[in-house]
């Protein structure tokens, strides 16, 4: 009996001292799970999300040094822009025109033949690679690629003359001034007819589109 009285005993301090630190042990099985749940589930997720802000801040200072870079070079080509001569900038967009200027350049060809008093018979301006038969000579058609960098923004003016009363010294000396014209002009053909005194002459010339 006195062994069973002394049982109950404990059995009722253990549930006397259950009952009375009941809220203790629930803190600390939530505190347990909230630990547990951080360092399993939040802590990975956290580390990936400051990862991927770290490696997103390299990315975007990585960008903002390459367009500082850019813009550093820029302003160096204008500042080194500032620096040249009007007249050489004139000289240089002269020899690669910005636009197709029909009429110039038929005024300054025919000047070019003129001035070595040769006689121009016809003279026709095409953009070349496209068949000449138009209603204005003059008329401007396709462009012609070239096989160079950056080609696609540069056109190709074909110019087809027709001289008379022509004789080899005449056309010996007229070539080289066409080829020193102050714009860029390729000869591609000459056919010269000693008997006939008369000469039919290609000539490749570009401009910026």
């Amino acid at each position: 009996m006195p062994q069973i009285a002394a049982k109950k005993n404990s059995t009722n301090n253990l549930n006397i001292f259950l009952n009375a630190n009941f809220n203790i042990f629930i803190v600390i099985f939530v505190i347990g799970f909230l630990i547990l749940g951080y360092y399993l589930v939040i802590k990975p997720k956290f580390d990936i999300t400051l990862m991927s802000i770290r490696d997103t801040i390299a990315q975007q200072e990585s960008f903002y040094q390459s367009q500082r870079q850019k813009l550093a070079d820029l302003q160096a080509a204008a500042a080194l822009y500032r620096k040249i001569d009007a007249e050489d900038v004139a000289r240089v967009n002269a020899i690669l025109p910005d636009e197709y200027a029909k009429e110039k350049l038929f005024g300054e060809l025919e000047d070019i033949v003129m001035q070595r008093g040769l006689t121009l018979a016809s003279l026709s301006l095409t953009k070349a690679g496209e068949s000449e038969e138009t209603d204005n000579p003059m008329a401007a058609k396709a462009d012609r690629f070239l096989n160079m960098p950056g080609s696609e923004r540069v056109g190709v003016i074909s110019a087809q003359m027709s001289l008379g009363s022509t004789d080899y010294a005449a056309l010996k000396n007229l070539l080289p001034l066409l080829e020193q014209h102050l714009q860029l002009m390729d000869i591609k053909v000459v056919n010269f007819d000693p008997s006939g005194k008369t000469a039919d002459l290609t000539i490749d010339t570009y401009y910026f589109k």
